[in-house]
C-alpha cells in the first residue's frame, strides 16, 4: 500500500524520485488513486483535493493516464538532475557541484526548467506567514505535479545541495540533515539495519573459520 512507502527524502522532489526502488511497495504512480494518496502524504495537496481528483480520474480514465505519464516523466527528469549531483563528491554529497551545473545533464536541466515554468504559469501568489507562496487551484488531474516541479527547481537553485546524498543500501536520495553530516542510509530502520546485519554475519562467518 502507498501508506507503507517511507517518506525519507527530506524534500518533495526527492520523495518523488524515491517512489521507485522499494520492491515491497507498489509504485504509487501506477494508478491515480495511489498517486493522489501519496501526494497527500508529502503535502503537495490536501485530502479534500485528493478525493476530488480521484473521483475525476475515475470519470476520465484517459486524462488520468496522461497525468500519470506526466508524473513518471517528471520523476525521470528529477532523477536525472539530482542523482549525478548526489554522486558528485566522494562522500556521496553534492559539494563538488553546489550550483547544479557540474554534474546534471543540460537536457535534463532544460526539461526541469520547462516543467517548472509551466507549473508557475498555473499558480497564483498568496500571502502566508509574512511571505508570498505559490498556490494552485482547481481539479486538473496534473495539479499534484505542479508543486513537485517547482520544488525540484527550488532545491536545485537554493539547496542545500551540499547535503544531498544517495543511500548506500538502495537507490533512494535524501538530504542529510544530521549535525555532522554522517548519515549514510535513507533509513536506519531499513537499509541501515540490513547493512549492519550483513556486516555482523560476515564477521561471524570470518571468526568461525
Amino acid at each position: 500500500m502507498v501508506t507503507e512507502l517511507k517518506i525519507v527524502g527530506g524534500d518533495p522532489a526527492l520523495d518523488l524520485v524515491n517512489t521507485v526502488g522499494d520492491d515491497r511497495v507498489a509504485d504509487p504512480l501506477e494508478d491515480y488513486a495511489s498517486f493522489a494518496a501519496w501526494a497527500v502524504r508529502i503535502g503537495v495537496i490536501d485530502e479534500a483535493t485528493a478525493r476530488r481528483l480521484t473521483a475525476r480520474a475515475r470519470e476520465h480514465p484517459p486524462a488520468a493516464g496522461r497525468a500519470l505519464a506526466e508524473a513518471r516523466a517528471l520523476r525521470a527528469v528529477t532523477d536525472a538532475v539530482f542523482r549525478p549531483l548526489a554522486a558528485a563528491a566522494p562522500d556521496g554529497s553534492a559539494a563538488a557541484a553546489p550550483d547544479g551545473s557540474a554534474a546534471a545533464a543540460p537536457d535534463a536541466l532544460a526539461r526541469l526548467v520547462q516543467r517548472a515554468g509551466a507549473a508557475v504559469e498555473r499558480a497564483r501568489l498568496e500571502p502566508r506567514d509574512a511571505e508570498l507562496v505559490l498556490v494552485w487551484d482547481g481539479d486538473h488531474l496534473e495539479r499534484p505535479l505542479w508543486p513537485l516541479a517547482v520544488a525540484a527547481l527550488d532545491l536545485l537553485r537554493s539547496g542545500p545541495l551540499d547535503r544531498l546524498k544517495a543511500c548506500e543500501g538502495c537507490p533512494w536520495l535524501f538530504l542529510d540533515t544530521s549535525r555532522n553530516r554522517s548519515r549514510r542510509w535513507c533509513s536506519m530502520d531499513d537499509c541501515g539495519s540490513r547493512r549492519k546485519m550483513r556486516r555482523y554475519r560476515a564477521r561471524r562467518a570470518t571468526a568461525g573459520r
